[in-house]
């Protein structure tokens, strides 16, 4: 399907739909590695996580440099209003890129360790100048389910990752402005920052490339 077609439908479900008041997209940078290369989309509706299944662990990485490059208000299916301008909606650190690293271990040996992390931009590489955790802390920094406050804490030189099967919110924070998502030449060097200290001859975690993709989402 054309891009054309594809706002078509955007356009025909916002008009049946009640209080839909537009459609807006852009480009952004979708993590493969080289097991999934082949299947790599061109465009996707917003809202869907990509999960890569590596050994021993399942990851959603995702970059905030997520481009809109048009937003178009809709009032009874004609075009009320039409913003053509290029802005960066999850950006919100201007000057930084932060990549946002959820883990699944299928062990409890995985130890995430953000300052070996490094980031690749047109051939040159940034390592990784923070690392956090994203959860509900108490008072005294502790974690807890109830009470506390939704933050990214920053998890200093390492984190240990000890509970098999759950879902650690972690991301990375990078001294470089955020790359454009356009381009084919975006990788994560995650092989000494994450790794199962209990596992032996296992191979580290193999790059993960980013893919330039069109997203398109409508919104009330």
């Amino acid at each position: 399907m054309n891009r054309l077609s594809r706002l078509c439908v955007i356009l025909t479900l916002c008009t049946t739909a009640a209080g839909c008041a537009g459609f807006r997209g852009g480009w952004e940078s979708v993590a493969y590695t080289h097991r999934i290369a082949s299947t790599t989309p061109r465009s996707q509706h917003s809202g869907g996580e990509r999960e890569l299944n590596l050994p021993g662990v399942k990851l959603n990485v995702s970059i905030d440099n997520r481009l809109q490059t048009y937003d178009t208000q809709i009032f009874f299916g004609l075009p009320l209003s039409i913003d053509p301008r290029n802005v960066y909606p999850k950006n919100h650190h201007p000057g930084k890129t932060r990549v946002f690293v959820n883990v699944t271990p299928q062990t409890g040996g995985f130890v995430f360790r953000p300052l070996l992390a490094s980031l690749v931009i047109g051939g040159k590489q940034y390592a990784a100048v923070r690392g956090f955790e994203f959860g509900m802390w108490d008072a005294e920094g502790k974690q807890t389910n109830t009470g506390g406050t939704w933050d990214h804490r920053d998890v200093g030189a390492g984190l240990a990752l000890t509970q098999p099967h759950q879902r650690y919110l972690l991301s990375l924070e990078f001294d470089v402005p955020v790359p454009s998502p356009r381009s084919n030449g975006i990788s994560l060097d995650l092989s000494r920052a994450l790794q199962d200290l209990g596992s032996v001859g296992d191979p580290p975690l193999p790059l993960i490339r980013f893919a330039p993709v069109k997203w398109e989402e409508g919104y009330n």
